[in-house]
């Protein structure tokens, strides 16, 4: 006799899968362009980045790590002026993003991508994520989340052995 919870096991075992297992990882790519505005309002272009390393680092306001990431990132940033350092805001709403931005003040160019553009370009799964690019545009490191413990020391290290 088939009691309800076989049938849900069977037709669960039985439905597609969703999400691919397989994903195409930008690492070791040419970066994915981004051309978008930043919350102020200039235009941002990765390709005019060129020459020296980009550190991008996708975020939103509803990121618990975040608020951890990025204010590190922006002293980091100021330490290492030969690296420019980007938060692509994923937020759909700017006023959220504004709002984060007053509650976990930070100095970092912002880019704005609030139609997913470039989070699907870069397949960013999970916020925190942040990339290396190294100055000749190719995608060098990523790493999703963000450890207080590690900071940015898997950061550092990758750009310090960037050419």
């Amino acid at each position: 006799m088939l009691t309800l919870w076989t049938l849900a096991l069977t037709a669960a075992l039985a439905a597609p899968e969703m999400i691919p297992e397989v994903t195409l990882d930008v690492v070791g790519r040419t970066a994915p362009e981004i051309e978008l505005q930043t919350l102020d309002g200039q235009r941002f272009s990765l390709a005019a980045q060129r020459g020296k390393p980009v550190v991008l680092s996708f975020w939103a306001s509803w990121c618990g790590p975040c608020r951890r990431e990025l204010p590190e990132l922006a002293k980091y940033a100021k330490e290492h002026p030969e690296v420019r350092v980007f938060a692509v805001n994923v937020d759909r709403e700017r006023a959220k993003a504004q709002g984060f931005l007053r509650s976990v003040p930070f100095d970092l160019p912002i880019v704005w991508d609030n139609e997913s553009v470039a989070l699907g370009q870069w397949e960013v799964m999970s916020m925190p994520t942040v990339f290396v690019v190294d100055a000749d545009g190719t995608v060098k490191w990523r790493k999703s989340g963000f450890s207080q413990e590690a900071g940015l020391t898997e950061l550092d290290a990758t750009l310090r052995g960037l050419k």
